[in-house]
Parts: structure tokens; C-alpha cells; sequence
């Protein structure tokens, strides 16, 4: 197992040098850049001290080179639109406020898929799993933004229950966390369904019940386990997409997050918080499919590292 991880690791690092190396290429090669745009008009002389104040009139082998090196001395450099704050500084000032609304939206999408998917399984073809369908539809096919206009226009406007943007409390946390969990909710929930099925169609299953054991013995001890499997490769990375925040349900809620950065910084052409912000991005990936690997075996022991 650590000879496994070990040489994941190396493959993760190695996937990140290439993918660093794709987006430093592909930013650069976008037409404009940095303090070109209207809004901030510069005579040639201010725009040639601006860049060779962060590098830019090197060759591309070179700033990349020297962002190399920063980042291996944990520095992502200053972000070009918010020259006060270093893209560490801001991701870990934005940051918090985007994985706490991650984190509850997870907790809200697996706490409901997984029972949802399952309860329409054990119900296949009855009024239940008709309901069940239908919600996971409905949430799946109706993006986060529409929800959050809707809830803000019932619950916020019209019945006045909960406030309509802002991160100041739990009840400011509703509204945002309901919206961006539907869609997840759906995926999940038909995911598990489908797994569940799956298992209970099994030999082992029908065998369990011919030996006697009870109907919530044959689900938690044989169902669920052997159903386990294929619902990891699905859930695992919902999480990274989940926690680096939604643009859409942040800018609704006005939320102060991250996700808005991801939008603002490719149309300012802040180049380090668009190579920072992407990495964040692909770590998290990497890193979650990594642990999905690992719970492979723990989830099943027909599972061996080799």
C-alpha cells in the first residue's frame, strides 16, 4: 500500500508540472493582457515598468522557471488586480468562507442522495421510487442559479424567512446551501439507485435470503457494501467540485468566497491568480481520486494493491 501511494504521488506531481506548464502557455497566448483593458488605460511607458515589475518582459521559459521556484518556496506570487494581496493571501482569506459552504452542501447531498437512492431501489417500480425519479430529475436538470433566483423570489421576497444574500449566520446559510445541493442530490441519488440495484439482483443476495437473514441484515451486511464500489468512483469527484465553490450561487447570495475569482481573474488576465486558482483545482482532483483508490480497498476486500 505505501509502495502504491508512493507512486501516485510521483504520477500526481508529474500531472501537475504538465498541467502547470499547459495553462502558463495557454494564458499567456490569450489576446490582450493585464492593464491593456479600458478601465485601466496606461501610457507605454507605465505599462512597460508594470511589466517589468512583475516579470513579464522575460521570455516565457523564464517567468514560468521563476514561478517555479515560488512555488516551491509555498509562494504563488501577487495577484495583478489586487496588488496589496498575494494569491496565497487572498485564497486563504476567500477560501474558508467557500469550503464552509462546500462542506454543508456535502453533508446535505450525501445525507439525502444516499438515503433517497436507496429507499427507491428497495421500492423499484412503486409510487416511491416514481418520486424519488422524479426529484432526482428535477434537481438535475434545473441548474444551481435557477434555484437560487427561485428560493430568493418565495423565501426571501415573498415569505420573508431568510435573508436574501450574505454570509452572517445559519439563516443566511440556507438558501445558498438548499440551491447548490439539489443538483448533487440528484446525481447521487440515481447513482446509488442504480448501485443498489444492481447489487440485489446478485446470486449472493438471493442466497443470503435463502439462508434465512433478515431483509435489513441482507441490505447493511451484503447490499450496501458490494454497492459501495462503483458509488465511490461517481461521489469521489463531486467533492473538489463542490468545496472550490459555485460562481453562479456565490454572486446570487453574495456570498465572499472564492468562486467569483475564477471568473473576474481570466477576464482581468491575472495571471497568477488564474494559474494558482487552477492548480488549488487540480490538486484537489488528484488528491480525491487518490483517497478514492484507498477506500477501494478498505470497501472491499476482493480489492488488492499490487
Amino acid at each position: 500500500m505505501i509502495r502504491f501511494i508512493l507512486l501516485r504521488l510521483a504520477g500526481l506531481v508529474f500531472v501537475l508540472l504538465v498541467l502547470s506548464m499547459i495553462t502558463f502557455t495557454l494564458m499567456h497566448g490569450i489576446p490582450g493582457g493585464p492593464w491593456k483593458e479600458g478601465e485601466r488605460p496606461m501610457s507605454e511607458e507605465q505599462l512597460q515598468a508594470m511589466r517589468a515589475r512583475y516579470g513579464l518582459d522575460k521570455p516565457l521559459w523564464q517567468q514560468y522557471t521563476t514561478w517555479l521556484s515560488g512555488v516551491a518556496r509555498l509562494d504563488l506570487g501577487d495577484s495583478f488586480d489586487r496588488p496589496d494581496e498575494t494569491v496565497l493571501q487572498l485564497i486563504g482569506r476567500t477560501w474558508p468562507v467557500t469550503l464552509q459552504l462546500g462542506a454543508m452542501t456535502i453533508l446535505l447531498a450525501f445525507g439525502v442522495g444516499i438515503p433517497l437512492g436507496i429507499i427507491a431501489a428497495l421500492r423499484q417500480n412503486t409510487w416511491v421510487d416514481y418520486g424519488a425519479t422524479l426529484i432526482s430529475i428535477l434537481g438535475y436538470v434545473t441548474p444551481h442559479f435557477v434555484w437560487g433566483i427561485f428560493f430568493i423570489l418565495v423565501f426571501s421576497l415573498r415569505l420573508k424567512w431568510f435573508p436574501t444574500g450574505g454570509w452572517d449566520g445559519p439563516r443566511y446559510w440556507v438558501l445558498p446551501v438548499v440551491a447548490y445541493a439539489l443538483g448533487p442530490i440528484a446525481i447521487i441519488a440515481r447513482y446509488t439507485r442504480t448501485s443498489v440495484i444492481d447489487a440485489i439482483r446478485a446470486d449472493y443476495v438471493r442466497t443470503a435470503r435463502a439462508k434465512g437473514l433478515s431483509e435489513r441484515a441482507v441490505v447493511f451486511r451484503h447490499v450496501l457494501r458490494n454497492a459501495l464500489l462503483p458509488m465511490l468512483t461517481v461521489f469521489g469527484p463531486l467533492i473538489p467540485d463542490l468545496i472550490t465553490g459555485s460562481i453562479f450561487i456565490e454572486a446570487i447570495f453574495r456570498i465572499p468566497g472564492l468562486g467569483s475569482y475564477w471568473v473576474t481573474s481570466t477576464f482581468e488576465r491575472d495571471y497568477p491568480m488564474i494559474i494558482g486558482l487552477t492548480m488549488l483545482w487540480a490538486v484537489l482532483i488528484a488528491v480525491t481520486y487518490l483517497l478514492t483508490d484507498i477506500l477501494y480497498v478498505f470497501a472491499d476486500p476482493r480489492v488488492r494493491v499490487r
